[in-house]
């Protein structure tokens, strides 16, 4: 999981550097990787806020699909057997609740999300990009939590002017999911 995690990410940001910041000559300001533009109090609380509005919704979601018995709409358990035992939870961690969601975050919200604006404007492409988000995570039991998480992440980024406030929730939602397998 760490290795494909490494690998995924690093391809990410080869397609960010080749077709946004190397043909601009743009830098990753540009993609959001600056400081919040609302004052931290603000920005904290509206990350705590997505990210246990994303939990809750991802929560709920599984509790209605378990109700309905649609049991292949359940988002899949995270198998045990990705999580590395001893240090080696270390790199897992790393990897998917910290370069995951760095590298994701930089793709769909500071590339994606960032360039449909001025085509579909902010809802739109809050919509779209969380679309994206949600096929590209492939299961069909996590496209409607993923795509809620997409659009809140947006959201905050949006409203915060950074993408460092979405890389938190992002990276607060991998780890508890890695914390519940273990």
């Amino acid at each position: 999981a760490w290795l494909t995690s490494l690998l995924l990410g690093v391809v990410i940001l080869i397609i960010v550097w080749a077709v946004a910041l190397r043909p601009y000559r743009a830098s990753l300001s540009s993609l959001g990787l600056r400081p919040p533009e609302v004052p931290t109090p603000k920005w904290v609380r509206m990350t705590v806020g997505v990210l246990l509005l994303s939990l809750g919704a991802t929560a709920l979601y599984a509790l209605l699909v378990r109700l309905a018995g649609t049991d292949i709409l359940l988002p899949p358990e995270i198998p045990v057997d990705i999580v590395f035992p001893g240090p080696g939870v270390a790199l897992t961690f790393l990897a998917l609740a910290l370069w995951t969601p760095l590298t994701e975050e930089i793709f769909f919200r500071g590339f994606i999300f960032a360039g449909l604006i001025p085509r579909w404007s902010a809802p739109g492409a809050m919509i779209i990009s969380a679309i994206i988000f949600s096929v590209f995570h492939v299961s069909p039991g996590v496209l409607i939590p993923i795509f809620i998480t997409g659009s809140l992440l947006a959201w905050l980024y949006r409203q915060s002017g950074s993408l460092w406030p979405s890389i938190i929730a992002h990276a607060g939602q991998n780890a508890a999911a890695l914390l519940a397998t273990i």
